[in-house]
């Protein structure tokens, strides 16, 4: 009698999760293949956390995560945060939270994690065909045939979103769930950059502390602080990336309101005392120049750009400014209010909201409703989560979740 058989389609980190889990759960009655569209597996891996592969966090409250967290908690119940850590260790991974509680690698290199994950993908004899799409799925007598070719018991769907193409996703995932009858949420970019109307090019480069609120039709939708990146086109950096997602959901939701989003500027002082502040300034130090006056508070340049928004000369003496303009100056700086038209796309997103909807799948075992056989995982769903680890926690729980399902299913 002929094994079953398991194709996991994608080898990034859920794929690469899901075929592990499959292995250990099926031993050796079970045959599992990995589809890879690219020469490698776990390319995206590489590129997560700087090249360093911020694998998990400390904190691993439901809040983090968006679109579907339903699932998040059912899979988190069965394969819970810290088993993604255990899971690792006993690959021979060690790792260390910052103070941030981010989790990396003991050694800062991603490529650690990807090498623990491929060792085992070898110890386990799980064969991989790389640079091999798969773009067909069709029933085949309560069985799954690939491309026309060949046939499998049980599919997994580990094929990510359409974040970061240049990785190998490409959005393949959702013309396979096409195929499959399967409602998807639309893929919308995550964890990338705000475009702004009418933003001041001149703030390109600067690096500065700050928050971000994201406030649509008179709600606060998110908010996210820490240091901002300004571009040429709007506002980077991890505040930024962190409110995206919601962003993204609110532009597509076709809600006429715009969509603004709030920037505090200095965040640590409150605006009565950069009130008391300036008035002191102004009465102990009256020939300074206003250019000087915010360079104890946030980047020259930066300060500069806040005066000129209120329409101080940077050249004038403090003595020039009235209290009509100290408080227009604080306004500006802790209430500075942007329309933002759109997200930054795919090309520069780090993940996608939105795919497959939970409504779709068992929640205990990843399981398609419609398509008994073929499970999902990783990006594919309707889950991101934010900076710092969350995606690929999700990631690697949610394949451990689907291989161990799929292997059972094989098994029974």
């Amino acid at each position: 009698m002929s094994k079953k058989r398991i194709a996991v389609i994608g080898g990034g980190a859920s794929g690469l999760c899901a075929a592990i889990e499959a292995a250990r759960t099926a031993k050796t009655a079970v045959q599992i293949v990995i589809f890879e569209s690219l020469g490698r597996c776990g390319k995206k891996i590489l590129a997560t956390g700087n090249g360093r592969c911020n694998l998990s966090n400390t904190d691993t409250d439901l809040s983090h995560y968006h679109g579907d967290t339903q699932l998040v908690g059912a899979v988190f119940e069965r394969y819970s945060p810290q088993s993604a850590l255990t899971f690792f260790n006993d690959l021979g991974l060690f790792m260390r939270a910052d103070a941030a509680g981010r989790i990396y690698p003991l050694s800062n290199q991603a490529s650690a994690v990807l090498d623990a994950l491929r060792f085992e993908i070898q110890r386990l004899q799980i064969e991989v065909r790389h640079e091999t799409k798969i773009t067909d799925i069709r029933p085949q007598q309560e069985k799954w045939m690939l491309n026309g070719q060949e046939i499998f018991d049980c599919v997994i769907l580990a094929c990510g979103g359409q974040a970061a193409p240049v990785h190998g996703s490409d959005g393949t995932g959702y013309l396979l769930a096409k195929q499959l009858n399967v409602n998807t949420q639309k893929p919308l970019p995550a964890l990338t950059a705000l475009v702004a109307d009418a933003f001041s090019k001149g703030l390109k480069g600067i690096r500065a502390e700050g928050s971000i609120t994201v406030k649509c039709a008179g709600k606060v939708l998110a908010s996210s602080a820490g240091e901002i990146q300004y571009t040429d086109y709007g506002l980077s950096g991890i505040p930024a990336m962190q409110v995206s997602s919601a962003v993204s959901r609110y532009l597509a939701s076709g809600e006429k309101a715009p969509c603004q989003v709030i920037v505090d500027r200095a965040p640590s002082v409150s605006a009565e005392e950069l009130t008391a502040y300036i008035e002191k300034a102004r009465k102990e130090r009256p020939t300074l120049l206003c250019e000087d006056l915010l360079t104890g508070i946030m980047p020259k340049r930066l300060g500069v750009t806040v005066l000129t928004e209120v329409s101080l000369q940077p050249q004038k003496p403090l003595s020039a400014i009235n209290a009509g303009a100290v408080t227009a100056l604080v306004q500006c700086i802790k209430n500075k209010k942007y329309k933002i038209n759109s997200v930054c796309g795919f090309a520069d997103a780090q993940v996608t909201a939105g795919g497959i909807s939970a409504e779709e799948i068992c929640a205990q075992t990843m399981e398609l409703k419609k398509a008994k056989g073929v499970f999902a995982c990783g990006e594919l769903v309707n889950v991101d989560g934010d900076c710092g680890g969350y995606n690929l926690l999700w990631a690697w729980n949610s394949g451990r979740l689907a291989g161990e399902s799929a292997a059972k299913r094989c098994l029974c």
